[in-house]
């Protein structure tokens, strides 16, 4: 009640905006206001209604007593009881028509309401010499609390006008016994008058005719914005979570309307159904952007043809909270980003409590970002693959659990990921938080995971659900998230397809989250469009409001495009180094490099002639003439793009009918000079007792050296798309527990989630592609945090030299070389706060193929 404002002990109208210090705040707590004043007229009338609409909601009472002074002739026949209609007509009925403003309209419109409502009343004090020098209020709250104020007027009319006061107010449950005689003095003063015991002032009951002209005023509501008084503008309200554009009454529709609001981009956002003459509705759901847009546009056109617009208090509000939100939750994210002293005691404590909580503690940057996401509550974590985005997660999972704000943790991502989880969960948490997993994947058929997902979730603290079964299970996945569920979005970037089947399943099971991650550590790998999905899967309606981007912008932006881009989104993603982690670096990259035979130099000029028009065809043909030329001989596995992760429209990619001469060089190859570099390799690191990971493209070469390494007595094992996840799992068990000592794989199928650093330090890159997310997560599968400091980590890369007929050429190196410049584009975009800008597939293959002017 009153004890919980913060009150000043003399108000000025010089100093303070008295409704919204004083008034208001002081009515809306209070039961009981009596008040005594000068000045009878429709201005002093107007000037003492502050605060009313907020008083009036209590169901509480008013009296007011307001003065005139008067002949003590006029005096006498009062007092005596005589008629005193012509005092009322000649001078009072005058000082109730005088000309209002809009805002002095609106307050005496509020009084003549709670007036005839009866929860005011209003009666006369007449003086014969002067009027009452001081102002009277005593207010009342449900709990007995009382606020005394008295102050003074300047005895002009001027005063008045100007809206002054000055006023010190006396609170009773501050009041020594001499400051409390003040209220009991005010108390007893106020009783007097309005019982009409004071001898020296007559007390009147409101005349009918005065009352009827007071009443005049009434609008038949309260009004808090004094917009609505007037009866010759234009309006634009925020209503009923809606947009409202309303003509008063003493304007002409057609000359406002003539078809021009209709006839702009913001007629689809008309609601035809609440469309009057006077009147356009728009939809809900529409941004304070837009409505910034709507006014921006009716205002041009109000000047343009001549009209009063007004935009009401409430709407102007409503922005400015927006904008404000915004604003503040973009400084405190910009703080936390900078480790700024103003959040270190905040920090600090998230610190402590995190640290109790986890049996493995975070790193102190990794704490931070657990910190940032936490604090934004909706945020997305764009850490280089590697770091422990994971763990991260799971601090802020810690942290709320501990405030009672989730109870578990919904992770949506690749299947693949769902190992990852566990183990990060066991190993932070220990015995401190036991875990208890619900995995989609532990269930079979259709009906058997619609009954789990209902009703086997309960009491489970990770659920993990893999981008098919939201598509196929949204409905039931969105009842289990609610207000106490954290969700987590992993390798977010593979909700690709703007409006997609996959982006809108995600979408629809985001509703009731309150706290939302997305995790990538490749936030763009396409263009600008990638982020999208993510930003609307982390604020739903609300992206139009924070963000605003169309899919136009982001799918071609001009420079000052990307500028805004980066501005606005970088308070709202966190974004770690390994460096900052203090991952112990890689070694230098080894390349070994290998010459073409006679044989692989003239198929290599045949397919230069075959697919020289087509830059992706040439370069999967020349992959394949270097781990197997058969593979020449047969159409492109169109699965092998989505394998590569091409974008782009390329066409006539499909086989090449090689003359027989072609055929003839390509059957005298048994193994390629690169394939058998390969296996060499291979068979180095294992005579050394090193396990490895070969990473290629084709399914293939994985299948031949799987074959050709065991033949070897290597002891080797594949997985690629073919292989079921309780095999690959298997696999992964046996590869980690020292069973096989070399494990073949693509990017496609183990490049996320997998950890592999504990018991693999040497990786061969036999085939590769342009594709840099695809290396950096192969590469993070052996360098991760939680190596120690000595250890090494080592990439072998393979590349095969043709002699072309103008130069030596690799299409390795030259992959190679535009790989590393992507990297370090993205290592300095990290380094500027912003995310990098990409490069379409067809940018990469000009600069692949550029040494041979193609």
């Amino acid at each position: 009640m009153f004890k919980e404002l913060n009150l000043k002990a003399t108000y000025s109208s010089y100093e303070d905006d008295l409704a919204n210090v004083f008034y208001n705040p002081v009515l809306s707590k209070s039961i009981k206001y009596d008040r005594a004043t000068a000045y009878f007229s429709s201005k002093a009338l107007a000037s003492y209604s502050k605060g009313l609409e907020c008083f009036a909601k209590n169901g509480s009472h008013f009296r007011l007593i307001v003065s005139t002074q008067i002949s003590e002739y006029e005096f006498e026949d009062i007092r005596k009881g005589y008629e005193y209609r012509s005092l009322i007509d000649n001078t009072l009925l005058p000082l109730l028509r005088e000309q209002l403003s809009l805002d002095e309209e609106r307050s005496i419109s509020n009084l003549a309401f709670l007036i005839s409502f009866g929860v005011i009343d209003v009666k006369m004090a007449f003086t014969k010499k002067g009027i009452f020098y001081d102002k009277l209020g005593i207010v009342q709250d449900f709990d007995g609390n009382i606020i005394c104020f008295r102050g003074s007027n300047n005895e002009t009319q001027a005063a008045i006008d100007a809206n002054y006061e000055a006023f010190d107010i006396t609170c009773s449950w501050q009041a020594s016994e001499f400051d409390y005689s003040k209220i009991t003095k005010s108390q007893e003063d106020f009783e007097k008058m309005w019982n009409n015991e004071y001898p020296s002032i007559i007390v009147k009951e409101l005349d009918d005719v005065l009352m009827s002209e007071i009443k005049k005023h009434n609008k038949g509501q309260i009004i808090d914005d004094c917009v609505f008084i007037s009866n010759d503008c234009v309006i634009i309200d925020y209503d009923n979570d809606a947009l409202k554009i309303e003509i008063k009454e003493n304007l002409d529709p057609n000359f406002v309307w003539r078809g021009r609001l209709e006839r702009n981009k913001f007629k689809n956002y008309l609601n035809k159904d609440l469309c009057t003459d006077r009147v356009k509705s728009f939809y809900q759901g529409l941004s304070y952007l837009d409505f910034k847009k709507i006014i921006a546009v009716m205002k041009k056109e109000a000047d343009r043809i001549g009209y009063n617009l007004y935009i009401s208090n409430r709407l102007q509000k409503y922005i400015n909270s927006k904008e404000i939100h915004i604003y503040e939750l973009s400084r405190v994210a910009i703080d936390i980003k900078n480790h700024d002293e103003k959040v270190l005691s905040q920090f600090e404590k998230y610190k402590s409590i995190v640290d109790c909580e986890m049996s493995r503690q975070l790193r102190e940057q990794q704490m931070w970002d657990s910190f940032f996401m936490s604090t934004l509550k909706k945020s997305a974590n764009f850490s280089v693959p590697g770091s422990g985005k994971t763990a991260a997660v799971l601090g802020v999972f810690a942290y709320l659990r501990s405030q009672n704000a989730v109870e578990k943790i919904v992770m949506i991502g690749p299947k693949n990921s769902f190992g990852s989880w566990i183990d990060e969960f066991k190993l932070c948490f220990g015995d401190k938080i036991p875990l208890h997993c619900f995995n989609i994947q532990d269930y079979s058929d259709k009906s058997e995971k619609e009954n789990a997902i209902s009703f086997g979730t309960g009491g489970k603290n990770l659920l993990l659900f893999n981008f098919e079964s939201i598509s196929n299970y949204a409905k039931y996945i969105a009842n289990i998230i609610d207000s106490k569920t954290l969700l987590v979005i992993d390798e977010v970037h593979k909700v690709k397809r703007i409006d997609g089947e996959r982006a809108n399943a995600v979408m629809s099971v985001t509703k009731n989250a309150n706290h939302i991650i997305v995790l990538t550590g490749t936030p763009i790998p396409n263009s600008y469009s990638d982020i999208y999905n993510m930003l609307k899967i982390l604020y739903g309606e609300e992206y139009n409001e924070f963000f605003g981007f169309t899919q136009r912008q982001l799918s071609s932006p001009s420079q000052y495009d990307i500028e805004e881009i980066n501005e606005k989104l970088q308070p709202f993603y966190c974004r770690t180094t390994k460096e900052q982690l203090q991952v112990p670096s890689a070694n230098p990259d080894e390349i070994i490099s290998v010459r073409a035979t006679e044989i692989e130099n003239k198929i290599f000029e045949i397919l230069l002639k075959a697919y020289g028009k087509n830059k992706l065809a040439l370069f999967i043909r020349l992959l394949q003439l270097e781990s197997n030329p058969k593979m020449l001989l047969k159409n492109i596995d169109e699965d092998l793009l989505n394998v590569l992760d091409v974008t782009g429209d390329f066409d006539d990619i499909d086989f090449y009918d090689f003359s027989d001469e072609a055929k003839s060089l390509i059957d005298e190859i048994e193994s390629t000079t690169k394939y058998s570099l390969c296996l060499q390799k291979a068979k180095e690191l294992y005579s050394q007792g090193k396990t490895s990971i070969i990473w290629c493209i084709f399914v293939d070469s994985i299948n031949r050296l799987e074959k050709d390494l065991n033949a070897m007595g290597i002891k080797a094992k594949s997985i690629h798309g073919s292989v079921s996840s309780f095999e690959r799992d298997e696999i992964l068990s046996d590869f980690r527990n020292g069973k096989l000592d070399v494990l073949i794989t693509n990017p496609h199928t183990l490049a996320e989630s997998v950890s592999l650093h504990k018991v693999c330090h040497d990786a061969i890159y036999f085939e590769y592609s342009y594709n840099l997310v695809h290396l950096l997560q192969s590469k993070d599968r052996i360098h991760r945090l939680g190596l120690p400091e000595d250890q090494y980590t080592q990439y072998f890369y393979l590349q095969q030299i043709f002699n072309n007929q103008i130069d030596d050429f690799s299409i390795d190196e030259q992959v190679y070389d535009r790989l590393k410049e992507k990297e370090t584009i993205m290592l300095n975009a990290i380094e500027n706060n912003v995310l990098e800008e990409s490069t379409s597939s067809q940018e990469d293959l000009d600069i692949v193929f550029k040494q041979l002017g193609l």
